[in-house]
């Protein structure tokens, strides 16, 4: 019954009850783990919806009812009780839901997970599970970074210890340590000037760009693939009375000089204009898509992947579809305008 409620109603799974308890909180206490396992399912953010005091079913999964006025998150809770097994099933689901940042954030006393793990017990293991997923020569309000505390510590293993240093050294190398005045003094990066450039610090800008500029991609490709005049139906090698032409709207009768099945009606001048303008259009659409999108790089590997793909079909299909004779008049006129 609950799971074809969670169906049906999607947003109940994220209602509280009275008592600020959600369907995956009342599903833990209750020890019903069938009900968590389809609601995870159904939905795998369900498990970060906050509760009473702060609280989400990851902090039950960790085995620790505290309150969040600690900043603690469930995988602080986790390394604190030294429970390496609950520990492995945090870090394989945070992985799987491309959440690993977490294991950056700070407590109030500006500790990272793995901060606290190398100031306590040796937790071998999961030093080096959180070695490779988290900034290591973060420091945290007593000015300390992860391979400080772990020297200190009297039991300190020498090939982890190596990692650290190993690991420190990389990320200062790769991303140095500025000062906030020496922050501030620098240039804007590329990405910081198109994000002033395209308006995109407004999420609601963004948003209209992207639709906006997607529309007028998907006409103009359209445009592309059935251009004003259609295409000759039939093939001819002198002037004939007769000869049907297949247009965008109808099929109607055309007197033309010597044509091919398959070529395209519209030529010359009025073929030029189409192309280059369609062309302009066409980029400037993908150019305002790309530069919408840089500031959320590299999230958005994929959208430049897929724009690169699209932009190599759309001028391929041009070159193919425009007969050589227009293609050089377009090709002269594009070499004109960049000389200019």
């Amino acid at each position: 019954m609950a799971m074809e409620i969670a169906i049906l109603k999607p947003p109940f799974t994220r209602k509280l009850n009275r008592e600020g308890y959600s369907p995956m909180h009342l599903a833990l206490q209750k020890k019903h783990y069938h009900t968590v396992r389809a609601l995870m399912t159904l939905d795998p953010k369900l498990i970060r919806v906050h509760g009473r005091g702060g609280i989400t079913p990851l902090h039950f999964v960790a085995g620790e009812i505290g309150d969040n006025e600690q900043e603690n998150t469930a995988v602080h809770i986790v390394v604190k009780k030294g429970n390496t097994e609950a520990f492995k099933i945090l870090f394989g689901w945070l992985k799987r839901v491309c959440l690993t940042v977490i294991f950056n954030w700070k407590d109030q006393n500006g500790d990272t997970v793995l901060h606290i793990v190398v100031s306590g017990e040796q937790q071998l293991e999961i030093i080096k599970l959180l070695i490779g997923y988290t900034k290591v020569h973060a420091k945290n309000l007593q000015h300390q970074t992860t391979l400080q505390i772990f020297q200190e510590n009297p039991n300190c293993n020498q090939d982890v210890e190596d990692r650290l240093r190993c690991q420190e050294h990389r990320a200062r190398r790769s991303t140095p340590t500025l000062s906030l005045s020496q922050y501030f003094s620098m240039e804007l990066t590329c990405f910081e000037k198109y994000a002033g450039y395209f308006g995109t610090r407004n999420e609601n800008v963004r948003e209209m760009l992207l639709i906006v500029s997607t529309l007028i991609v998907t006409a103009t490709y359209q445009a592309a693939l059935t251009p004003p005049g259609g295409y000759w139906q039939d093939s001819s090698s002198n002037n004939p009375a007769n000869s049907i032409a297949v247009t965008t709207n109808s099929s109607s009768i055309a007197i033309g000089k010597p044509h091919q099945a398959g070529n395209l009606i519209l030529s010359g001048a009025n073929l030029l204009c189409f192309t280059i303008l369609n062309n302009l259009v066409f980029t400037a659409s993908i150019g305002t898509v790309w530069g919408t999108a840089i500031t959320l790089y590299p999230d958005t590997k994929m959208v430049y992947l897929s724009l690169c793909l699209l932009s190599i079909a759309y001028f391929v299909f041009v070159t193919i579809e425009i007969p050589k004779s227009d293609m050089l008049l377009v090709m002269i006129y594009l070499d004109f305008m960049s000389a200019h």
